[in-house]
Order: C-alpha cells, then structure tokens, then sequence
C-alpha cells in the first residue's frame, strides 16, 4: 500500500524546529535560510489541515499533537541517518564515547558491549565511569547515561531501564536468616551515594527503619558491594546490575518477594552531534538490550 507522507524536506525541518524551539537555531543546524525554514512548516500545516505550533510563535512550542509527531520523525530520521551509514565505507574504526555511572558502566553496559561490537564492529566504544559528585557536562560524549536524573532539553533522551532493588547477601549468611524476615546479628552495609534507599527496603520489610542508622557506610556503592561480597553484612542493591553476582550464586536474594522500586536510567545523546547517527544506534541497541536481558535473574 502506497503511504501517504508529506515532503522529506518538510518533515526535517518541522523535527529541527520543535527539538530546538526556534526557527533560526534550526535554520543554522540546518545550513539554511530562516525564510527556507518557515516556508516548510507553511507547506507542511497547509498539508497536514492543521497547526503544528501554538499561536505564540516566539517560542515555537508544538501543539500535543505536533509533539507526537516530531518525535516520530526524529526517530524515523535517526534510524534512516543509521542504515545510511551502512552503505559508506569504513575507512577506520569510529569511536563512540560514553559516560555513564561507575557501578553500572562496570556491572551492566561493559558486560554487554561484546553484543554491540558483534552488530557495529567497526565501532570503537569508550566507557568513562562516572563518580557520584563529577561534573558530567564538562566531559566531552557522544552518549550520556544517568541515574534518576533528567537531561537537559538539548539531547534527545531516552528511558533504559529502571531498578528494582531487593537485600542480597553472601549465601552462608542467608542461611542464618530463616524464611521471614530477620536481620538480627547481621550488619547492614550502604553507600552514601545511595541514600535511603536502606530504610525504605527496611519499611517495606515491616523492619524498625532503626537499623538502617547502624548500617556500615561506604563512599561508593561498588566498595559497598564488595564488601557485601567479602560476607561483610547484607545490602540493599538494584536487582539488574548486579544480574551476574546472583547467575553464580555469589549473592542471594533470601527474601525476593520484598522489592522496592529504584530510579530510572535514562540515556541521551546530542541529535546533531558528530556521531548523532552512531549515537541513536547504540541507543536503539541498549533499549533492546534491556528489554530483552534486563538482567533479571530467572527463577
């Protein structure tokens, strides 16, 4: 069946104009004229019937309807810029540089990134760890990945995943907890970088949220882990990152029907960055990624 689009140049031109909220900026990004830019959007509402933006034409905010749109269309233009890119040649490996948080970046995307170099393998991925407290907008990216944070509006953000995050301990010292849940003699080890979120499992568990105030307490939640991990003590942590630990049997989970829910993971790239097309590939790679192995452990 013969779909019923409007013209290319059209669509591309209304996308840029509701991402950035203005005519001109998406004329520059573009490498056109103002006039060029506006007399799209005309043939584009003159087409469509209907308005694409509010009548307070200063700030070029898209009606709902136009909203949907452009994000159709900048995901249908990132996925055509993509298979573009297959028809080029590949004179060297590309680099593609991503920061994302340090636990995560080591326990989840690391672990992963050998099924990305099998779909791209011309792709050279380069990992930087983020540390709770480090400035990530003074680092230069292609990719950006945060924790329970939003982006700001420039990059084009997606949601990965979301934690749920359960008590996990070595598997001799579940042994000691019995079916229901009881912590006594055994210490409670968190990171201060995830605050809280021990006292909310704790009241989840109908446990005195008092214990939490005796927890060990470590600078970064992957120092906690260890420790967890040398049979230090039990603690809380996000059930998908640590996936691996519980595949081998190094954690347990002794009470897995007491879950809370943890931040969303989000990732953003820039969409006219140098590597933008690159970017929406990998982008589209760790959401199915993590659909498909969010890192839940079977069972």
């Amino acid at each position: 069946m013969r779909r019923s689009l409007p013209p290319l140049k059209a669509i591309v031109a209304f996308e840029a104009v509701a991402r950035v909220g203005s005519v001109t900026a998406a004329a520059d990004e573009l490498g056109v004229t103002h006039s060029a830019v506006s007399k799209q959007l005309a043939a584009l509402e003159a087409w469509l019937g209907a308005p694409l933006f509010e009548s307070n034409r200063r700030h070029m905010t898209a009606t709902p309807s136009g909203l949907r749109m452009a994000g159709a269309a900048g995901a249908a233009l990132d996925l055509l810029a993509s298979s573009v890119e297959a028809f080029m040649p590949v004179r060297e490996p590309r680099v593609l540089e991503v920061i994302a948080p340090a636990t995560f970046a080591m326990r989840w995307l690391i672990p992963h990134l050998p099924a990305f170099e099998v779909e791209f393998p011309h792709v050279d991925v380069r990992v930087r760890p983020l540390h709770t407290g480090e400035e990530w907008r003074d680092i230069p990216f292609d990719v950006v990945i945060r924790r329970g944070e939003a982006l700001q509006s420039d990059l084009r953000s997606v949601g990965l995943l979301r934690e749920e995050i359960g008590l996990l301990v070595r598997p001799e010292v579940a042994a000691s907890l019995g079916g229901r849940p009881n912590l006594a003699g055994v210490p409670l080890l968190e990171a201060v970088t995830r605050p809280g979120e021990l006292a909310r499992w704790l009241i989840a568990a109908d446990l005195s949220v008092d214990h939490a105030t005796e927890a060990l307490r470590f600078g970064h939640f992957y120092i906690a882990l260890e420790a967890c991990l040398a049979g230090q003590g039990a603690i809380a942590a996000p059930i998908e990152v640590v996936s691996d630990l519980l595949a081998r049997g190094e954690l347990v989970e002794p009470f897995r029907a007491i879950r809370i829910a943890g931040p969303e993971y989000r990732l953003g790239y820039a969409p006219a960055g140098a590597h933008a097309a690159l970017a929406a590939s990998f982008a589209e790679w760790a959401m199915r990624t993590a659909t498909i192995d969010p890192g839940l452990p079977e069972g």
